[in-house]
């Protein structure tokens, strides 16, 4: 030990601690106590605001990349006629635009794994599940909502076909999502926005390739067509129940401040 180790612990031997109040130390502890607890609650952030908060960190690419696909959407659309007889042209159309729609918010979910931020992401205030939660949501609405804009377009002037055409955007759509939150689930790098990427190109091609055969857009093809709406919405649900039990291993601690959903 060094001379002064040595001299700092005589030091230490000397001090004495000054007499005190023990029911003033217990009344400090108690008062610590209760501003710790104070400013947790303060700090708590609601649904709506967190919400908020995280619609910041999704680039502004995904609002004008959707803004654009909507315009060129209505640019494009009065090209075609309204009518059983260009049903081959909005099969056509539709079958570009949706997958495009779904594809454009899966390069901003896999921020995180691009960039090989998930670890850190996962230790921050908000878990992991909750962050990509919020992020799907606010994609999802924006989605939801381009492709509202588009169906009740489209079915302006004959509401009958509502129901056809609400078919031949959603599907692709549901389709293009399952194929890309399967990869969000196990693909784990940066390898994960190219194969979202050919799973778009993919979906484009087949349901481009279906409009150009007549069956396939005819009135007795409508029960083949709701069954496809059907069992890729159910996929669609399961791949995102799924996913999110993927987000669970970053979850295995409790946030000391949290939001309070």
């Amino acid at each position: 030990m060094s001379r002064n180790d040595l001299k700092t612990r005589e030091y230490l031997q000397q001090y004495q601690v000054p007499p005190y109040d023990p029911k003033k130390k217990q009344q400090t502890i108690r008062l610590a106590q209760q501003a710790y607890r104070d400013r947790l609650l303060s700090k708590r952030i609601g649904f709506w605001e967190f919400i908020r908060m995280q619609m910041h960190f999704i680039g502004r690419w995904v609002w004008f990349a959707q803004s654009v696909l909507v315009l060129g959407f209505l640019i494009l659309l009065t090209v075609y006629h309204f009518g059983q007889t260009d049903l081959q042209h909005i099969l056509l159309l539709f079958s570009t635009i949706s997958p495009m729609i779904a594809f454009i918010g899966f390069p901003e979910l896999m921020k995180s794994y691009t960039h090989g931020m998930e670890e850190i992401e996962s230790c921050t205030r908000f878990s992991m599940r909750k962050l990509m939660g919020a992020r799907m949501l606010i994609l999802g609405l924006a989605d939801l909502f381009c492709l509202t804009v588009i169906l009740a377009i489209s079915s302006a002037h004959d509401s009958t076909l509502i129901v056809k055409f609400l078919f031949y955007l959603f599907v692709p759509f549901n389709l293009t999502c399952c194929g890309c939150l399967t990869v969000l689930s196990h693909v784990k790098s940066r390898q994960g926005g190219y194969y979202c990427g050919v799973i778009c190109v993919l979906c484009m091609t087949a349901f481009g390739r279906l409009s150009f055969v007549e069956k396939y857009y005819k009135a007795t093809a409508t029960g083949i067509w709701a069954a496809m709406f059907v069992l890729t919405l159910v996929y669609l649900v399961i791949e995102i129940a799924r996913t999110f039990q993927n987000f669970n291993r970053f979850c295995a601690r409790e946030e000391t401040i949290s939001v309070t959903w």
